[in-house]
Formats: structure tokens, sequence, C-alpha cells
């Protein structure tokens, strides 16, 4: 789906196939009265409720598509999630007001404001999702809120994409995929461990690993801050310990992913929902 699935956490995601004959039906009614009870709640809180009753829903690779085309696989479900796809869920149901209105949340935060289409898909953190976020004014960038940033800065062509060896995974011409110059501040690792307690609630945390030559991706995972007695992170998982949506401790999450040795991981990057802007204009109200 994009550079995140491509990429993931450790282990190997569930063929989401395996899958298909799950019925997907309409946002659960757990959620619905969860986003009711705190409408006019803070946004970290309403994050926090609306994905309460998503803990333990399966990890699925890649699991929404177009409904047609390329990647039939549906707009919206609620039986498996990767993590990208638990977090556009997640913000679409806390900004929209009101879940009926989610989708129009969803199709901004997945297509930029294009017409849905695979080719119009945000599938690049760096290059698309995260700049067509903050452009549209669904989220804000916070990471230098906690310390000393290192600006991770490169320029991708047509020859970077002719030369990486994943960019068989897209189905898209070659003049569909972004190009130009993608750039990112990270909080380093270690810098992210200690100030792991500190992190606001509702905040967006993305992986973002060292950076490659030739290589137009650095971020590999992304969940959500919760507050707790322990501050953690609540992410759709693709660990052998357990592949679903699941709470860790923050701390703990970052401190494992010290042992990505492959494939260094450099720090996070943060970002924040921004709970005024485009929700106001964008979703329809709610007739009474």
């Amino acid at each position: 789906m994009f550079s995140i699935a491509a990429g993931g956490d450790t282990g190997q995601a569930p063929d989401k196939q395996a899958h298909a004959a799950v019925e997907l039906g309409a946002i659960p009614p757990a959620i619905i009265a969860a986003a009711s009870a705190t409408r006019d709640l803070p946004i970290a809180e309403r994050l926090a409720a609306v994905t309460q009753p998503l803990l333990g829903v399966p990890y699925v690779s890649d699991p929404m598509g177009e409904g047609e085309g390329y990647d039939p696989d549906p707009f919206q479900r609620y039986d498996g999630f990767d993590c990208l796809t638990f977090v556009e869920e997640a913000l679409a149901l806390a900004l929209a007001g009101d879940p009926v209105h989610s989708a129009q949340v969803r199709g901004s935060l997945r297509y930029g404001g294009r017409e849905p289409s695979y080719a119009h898909r945000d599938h690049f953190m760096e290059l698309q999702w995260i700049p067509d976020a903050v452009r549209n004014g669904w989220i804000r960038e916070t990471t230098a809120d906690y310390g000393e940033v290192e600006r991770h800065s490169a320029v991708v062509t047509d020859a970077t994409w002719r030369g990486w060896g994943r960019r068989s995974r897209f189905h898209l011409q070659d003049a569909e995929l972004p190009t130009g110059e993608m750039s990112l501040n990270v909080l380093p690792l270690e810098r992210a461990i200690e100030i792991a307690e500190q992190i606001r609630p509702g905040t967006l945390l993305f992986s973002v690993r060292v950076e490659r030559p030739g290589v137009p991706i650095w971020i590999t995972h992304t969940g959500i801050v919760i507050a707790g007695e322990k501050v953690t992170i609540r992410h759709a998982a693709n660990f052998q310990s357990g592949r679903m949506v699941r709470d860790q401790s923050l701390r703990w999450y970052l401190e494992h992913t010290r042992e990505y040795s492959n494939w260094p991981t450099a720090g996070v990057a943060l970002f924040e929902p921004v709970e005024a802007g485009p929700r106001r204009s964008l979703v329809a109200p709610t007739v009474r």
C-alpha cells in the first residue's frame, strides 16, 4: 500500500487473503458510542476512546483499497489494520465530529483531496502523506518541542525509483511516482527514549530509520501516544509476540527499536492532530 506497509515492524504479516471472507460491516456500535460520549472532549481523549474498541483487532498488511481496480479491498473496514490505516481511521473518527462523516476525513488523509484511486493514493509518507496532511490542516509538526532535531533531507528523482529494489511493489507508472526534495525533522532515538513520558497524549509517532543512499523512504511505522499509568503507544503492531492493534509501553517500544540492526532506527518524528481547521469546513454539519 505505502512505504510503511513495505517496511512494517518485525516479523511477517499474515496474508490479507486469509481475511477476505470476514464480514466487514459498518462502524462498530462500540466506536459510535465512544465517539458520541467524547465528542466534546479534547482530541487526545477522543483518539483514545474511539480506538479502545479496536484493541485486539488483527494486523493485516495492506487491508484497504479502492474497492475496484488494482486494489479492490474496501475503503473502510474494522476487521484488520496495518499501522497507517489504523492511524488514518483513528484520526478520521476523532476529527469528524460524528463518525458518519469520517469517510470525508479518511479520504482527505489517504488521497490528499484528490479523486480516490490507486494512483492518487498517498503511498509514500515523506513525499506524500505527511506533507498533504499538514497542508490540508489535519496535523502539525511538534518534533522540535522535545529537543534538538536532526534534519533528514534527500532529493528523489526518476533514477532513484529505477534503482530502488522495492519499486515493483507499487503498481504505478513512472510518471505517477513522486519526485523532488523530501525532508523531515527527526528527534534522535536516545533523546526520544529519555523524554518518552513527556510526549503529549494524542501525538502521532513515526519511527524513522537512518538514511540510506538510493532509498526513498525513512519511515517504517506509526502509532498514537496514549495517556495512562505509563505512557503507551497504541498501534497496529506486526510483532511475533502479537500481530494486532495493541498498547505497549512507549519507552519499551523505543528501546526495542534499538535492536533493528539491519536498518537502524534514527529516531522519531512527532505530529499532533489539529483540533480546529478543516474539521469544520470540510465535514458536513449534523442535521438536527
